[in-house]
């Protein structure tokens, strides 16, 4: 069934010889025996029962056993190789005082194949002990465990630590890529310090390169000559990468990786809107973006160009500003109108009825906020009516907008005004309270004449006359008009009116 062409031959275990059903390793290159697995105790294995029974099959690959390779009850045969594990704890404790100082690249489980790559977080200033990138196979890292130990610059420059090292860009620019490796432009100069007290003899620095001899020896500045000893390279070429090791007097060193190339990063476009300061794309380059006024920027604010040659984060873009939609939880509110782009206004209303508190519009701001919150609306209610002297006021439960009250007088008194008031939607009245003043009744028409003018009440001061009907009239010393007075009584007898015998001959002839 799995007869395949032979690579090799492989040495099969003692622990596992009891268990095989063919050992012709001549003619296939996997064998197959069961296996009873202890979920408890596997560590290199994916199975989701407990206690399966499995046949586990074991490939021979170029003179090597590779697998196991898992085949379950319903033959479904997957490759399960072991995960790498890194915990935390163990960093810690065995590699470094703090996590701080190691950067690693990938995440702290591994599947089988995976590589990662760990630097110590300031190169020079701590001493990278093992192997920077390290192989999962199968359950198990291939390579020494890199760990960070402190140098001289953390003890007061101890002669029993490896010597700290610095460096300084006088001319073009460089950075640490992922693997600790500083990568700088062609044509920089760079000034590499070994720190080591000048009293107990001079460091050496040695190179990995052939290219060319560089100067060497203490710094020239005064507050440095004493501790820093230097190696300088002056416009570097591609040819001057390499390994620079600074070993001092007592056998200890310290190294850093160096590589000179030309790297460049792609243009940035970011569209007409996008404004950008700075007008480099070479390694180290930072650019800041900003955007017009009444756009907002979506991502970064700044990008560095890496010595991957690609731009630290994506280009970001601008994007117009909008204010957030509004929802009013009042249900008496009501946006008339509404623009949530730049300088746009929201206006609002309220129901008849109501009233708003706060402002009648607000307008979207640069920052995308609104000037001011949005506002609501309570209901117009008019104050109760002053009650006029002498009288009274009437109405029915609560004064909103197009209610009325209602005005009158006590007996002896009339009304001098409206006797009926409605509320309006400024919470005032249509009139003002009425007065109630002091009035004479009506005294009733006398016999073949009326009273002018014809009222059910009069006012105080007011005058009323007499017309006889014809035929009539009145007499000759008889006073034609009355008044009325405080005491609401008419200032005099109501004129009468007696026949006209001249009218009477005259209708005669």
């Amino acid at each position: 069934m799995w007869f395949l062409s032979i690579y090799g031959l492989c040495v099969i275990s003692n622990a596992i010889k009891m268990m095989i059903y063919n050992t012709n390793f001549h003619c296939i290159n996997y064998i197959f025996f069961p296996f009873i697995f202890n979920i408890d105790r596997c560590e290199i294995c994916d199975i989701t029962a407990r206690g399966d029974r499995m046949l586990m099959q074991v490939g021979c690959i170029k003179q090597k056993w590779t697998g196991p390779l898992i085949m379950t009850s319903e033959a479904k045969k997957h490759v399960n190789m072991a995960k790498c594990h890194i915990h935390l704890h163990i960093l810690i404790r065995s590699a470094f005082a703090e996590v701080s100082r190691v950067k690693i690249s990938h995440n702290l489980e591994f599947s089988h194949g995976s590589s990662i790559s760990a630097h110590c977080l300031i190169p020079g200033k701590f001493k990278l002990i093992g192997d920077s990138l390290l192989t999962c196979l199968n359950g198990r890292w291939k390579g020494r465990f890199p760990i960070c130990i402190h140098t001289n610059a953390y003890t007061n420059y101890s002669d029993d630590l490896p010597p700290a090292l610095q460096w300084t860009v006088s001319r073009g620019a460089g950075l640490l890529d992922s693997s600790g490796t500083l990568v700088m432009l062609p044509g920089s100069i760079l000034h590499m310090d070994c720190l080591f007290p000048r009293l107990q003899g001079n460091p050496t620095w040695t190179w990995t390169q052939n290219y060319r001899q560089y100067p060497t020896g203490w710094a020239i500045d005064q507050e440095e000559r004493e501790l820093h000893y230097r190696l300088s390279i002056y416009y570097a070429k591609t040819r001057d990468s390499g390994m620079f090791t600074c070993l001092t007097p007592n056998g200890l060193s310290n190294f850093i990786h160096i590589l000179f190339k030309d790297v460049k990063c792609p243009v940035v476009d970011g569209g007409h809107l996008l404004q950008v300061l700075g007008n480099n794309e070479v390694l180290g380059t930072t650019l800041t973006f900003s955007c017009p006024t009444g756009y907002t920027l979506t991502g970064p604010q700044s990008l560095t160009c890496l010595p991957t040659g690609l731009w630290s984060d994506v280009v970001p873009r601008c994007s117009m500003v909008r204010c957030p939609s509004l929802r009013p939880e009042d249900p008496q509110l009501q946006v008339r109108s509404i623009n949530t782009s730049y300088t746009g206004t929201a206006v609002f209303i309220c129901v008849p009825g109501y009233r708003l508190l706060g402002p009648r519009f607000i307008r979207c701001t640069s920052n995308g906020s609104w000037t001011d919150v949005v506002p609501t609306c309570e209901e117009i209610l008019c104050p109760i009516p002053r009650e006029p002297g002498n009288g009274w006021i009437s109405w029915i439960g609560t004064l909103r907008v197009g209610d009325a009250v209602t005005f009158d007088c006590n007996k002896g008194y009339t009304l001098r005004g409206h006797s009926l008031s409605f509320c309006q939607k400024d919470a005032t009245w249509t009139h003002k309270t009425p007065k109630c003043i002091v009035s004479c009744p009506h005294p009733g028409d006398p016999d073949q004449g009326r009273i002018k003018p014809r009222r059910s009440q009069y006012p105080l001061n007011s005058t009323i006359s007499v017309t006889c009907h014809p035929g009539y009239r009145q007499p000759n010393d008889a006073t034609n008009a009355v008044t009325c007075l405080r005491s609401r009584a008419w200032s005099g007898p109501i004129p009468h009116c007696q026949p006209d015998y001249g009218y009477m001959h005259q209708e005669h002839l």
